[in-house]
């Protein structure tokens, strides 16, 4: 396929001779093709228009150049995509940290607002407003009143006078009041609550998104905090994130303990004047597949990645813990470790590791035709056309593997992409430069416009012996999602096409070579190339007789002819030879023969 499609983009336009276009040229051209050659020109003839001053030949052509190696690279890449990843090409697929969505989460739904706090430990300090309710007595308290917390940390009770608050919690000041209330008013019971928190100021420094002081209220706490700045940088630390008062660490916390395991340590209560440091990361370590949380983690020094994979939320269903794999970078070289389960809990991570897990790809394919049990069938990434096989019952007596037949989703539409680009470009280089059919090219559009009518296949060469794959392991071909097998009957006939008095099925003759079956089927007509006639197999070869073939000779006894093998005779002067026709044009040559005999012929019942 990649000589395919870069003979399509660079040596095909070398075979077209640039002439002027005339109406018995036009004329000459197949319906559909003429159409899409005259649709052509008057687009280009639009494009001429003077709206604008187009660019120079050179520049056009330079151009073109860059479309038509973009559109190879791209298809290239797409076959690429076909084979299975390797575990360096996993490890380009970044993650993104652990515990950033949370944060933003955060900013947008659970900040802190200014209500009461009904926690007893709540501090209480100047901005503070109580709200002090007395019942039994007719006095100024009997309705709610609110006392701010002065500056010098006290509130001013009226009948009571002056009580110091500042520094109690909010448990031990409402008793305290309660107290002195009590002794003031015999017989009255007390109702103290906080009504408005004050506003506090924290320096956040480190590794924070954001770092600054912000302005707070008495209920935030570190996460609070944290998330006004933004939450942590990509190298801050999760792990250890200190608290300091007075210049001193007051609390250390480990986030991973509320993010993961869910525990309710929120770190001291922030005070104004408080620092929020975020250390830098030391170890981090990034998991990209085959867990159920793909993130990068952090680690402390001595963690093994049994920790970092429970971090991840353990391994999916379909991850295959014979094949894990991590990418380190030692003395400025990778270096990848093969790993199996039972090694994770006895080797630690290291920074930059990481860690692959592969999966099974889990989907369906369908077998077809002259098998026992034929149907729909679940596969995993490992699963092989042997093992189908065998799980469709076998073959039936009547089978013929050696006309097996693998259709594959992913090859199906690269074929017809390059088909598409191949009349694309013919189409374009007859409309923008002129080309007069010649001997040597006159059956071209011909066969280009039977290109565009066939049905593309996506058929992928496959061994289908099971007792061949059985001797050696190597010619079995893991399947994928969408595959379909076809295993078709022994059929008993020669299908002969093309250029021939009379196209269809010759029965098939054991030990009979090409001249047989063209003989039966008739003459080559005039417009017949004798000497470029493909033979497609049934196990999808295609092969092209030798040049110096001539009819009804002996060299094409050469060629062996299987049943169900088709004979295609082209039109002549297609300007096949001398250009390496057997590899360029096999695979449009099959498709034509293919779609002629309609796969339905020859595997079903």
């Amino acid at each position: 396929m990649k000589k395919l499609i870069l003979y399509i983009y660079f040596i095909f336009p070398l075979f077209l001779i640039s002439q002027d276009l005339n109406d018995a040229y036009l004329e000459s051209l197949p319906e559909d093709v003429r159409e899409d050659v005259l649709k052509e020109m008057k687009d280009q003839e639009e494009d001429a228009l003077p709206t604008y001053r187009r660019p120079s030949t050179m520049i056009e052509k330079q151009k073109a150049l860059a479309e038509r190696l973009a559109i190879a690279k791209a298809m290239l890449d797409e076959l690429a995509a076909d084979f299975d990843e390797s575990d360096i090409d996993m490890l380009t697929k970044p993650q993104k940290r652990f515990g950033n969505s949370i944060f933003n989460l955060m900013q947008s739904s659970f900040m802190p607002i200014n209500e009461p706090n009904f926690d007893g430990s709540y501090i209480l300090d100047f901005g503070d407003v109580l709200e002090i309710q007395t019942v039994g007595q007719n006095n100024d308290l009997a309705r709610p009143k609110e006392i701010p917390v002065k500056r010098d940390g006290s509130i001013n009770v009226p009948d009571i006078g002056k009580i110091f608050v500042a520094g109690l919690s909010l448990e031990s000041a409402s008793l305290l009041i309660k107290n002195k209330i009590n002794s003031a008013f015999i017989g009255t019971e007390s109702f103290i609550s906080l009504v408005n928190v004050r506003d506090i100021q924290v320096l956040i420094a480190g590794n924070a998104n954001n770092p600054g002081v912000y302005t707070l209220n008495g209920n935030s706490n570190l996460l609070h905090a944290l998330s006004m700045a933004g939450g942590i940088d990509d190298l801050g630390s999760y792990r250890e994130v200190n608290v300091i008062r007075d210049g001193n660490i007051v609390g250390s916390i480990d986030l991973y303990d509320i993010f993961i395991l869910g525990k309710p340590n929120f770190g001291p209560k922030l005070r104004s004047g408080d620092s929020i440091y975020v250390k830098q990361a030391e170890i981090l370590t990034n998991i990209v597949s085959g867990v159920n949380r793909p993130h990068v983690y952090e680690l402390k020094a001595g963690e093994n990645f049994s920790q970092a994979i429970n971090f991840a939320n353990d391994f999916k269903s379909t991850a295959n813990l014979d094949f894990i794999s991590v990418q380190r970078l030692e003395n400025g070289e990778i270096k990848v470790l093969k790993l199996k389960k039972e090694d994770l809990s006895n080797l630690s991570v290291k920074h930059r590791d990481i860690i692959t897990v592969r999966e099974y790809q889990y989907g369906t394919v369908t077998i077809e035709g002259a098998v026992n049990e034929p149907g729909e069938y679940s596969i995993t990434g490992e699963t092989t056309l042997k093992d189908i096989i065998i799980a469709s019952g076998g073959y039936k007596k009547t089978a013929y593997p050696f006309g097996g037949f693998l259709d594959n989703k992913k090859t199906k539409e690269i074929n017809e992409k390059a088909r598409d680009i191949l009349y694309s470009q013919y189409i374009k280089s007859l409309a923008n430069n002129p080309a007069i059919i010649n001997s040597e090219s006159q059956g071209l559009p011909i066969l280009m416009s039977e290109l565009k009518k066939s049905i593309i296949s996506g058929r992928v060469m496959a061994e289908f012996d099971i007792d061949m794959i059985s001797a050696d392991p190597t010619l079995d071909t893991i399947l994928m999602d969408q595959d379909r097998i076809m295993i078709p009957h022994l059929p008993n006939q020669v299908y002969v096409y093309g250029e021939i008095s009379n196209q269809g099925a010759i029965r098939y003759s054991p030990g009979k070579g090409v001249n047989y079956y063209l003989k039966n089927a008739g003459n080559i007509l005039e417009t017949g190339d004798k000497k470029t006639i493909f033979v497609v197999h049934p196990n999808g070869n295609t092969e092209r007789l030798s040049s110096n073939f001539r009819i009804f000779n002996n060299q094409n006894n050469k060629i062996l002819i299987y049943p169900g093998s088709i004979i295609y005779v082209p039109h002549a002067g297609n300007s096949m030879r001398g250009i390496q026709a057997a590899s360029i044009w096999a695979p449009i040559i099959s498709s034509i023969a293919l779609s002629l005999t309609s796969l339905s012929v020859i595997s079903n019942d």
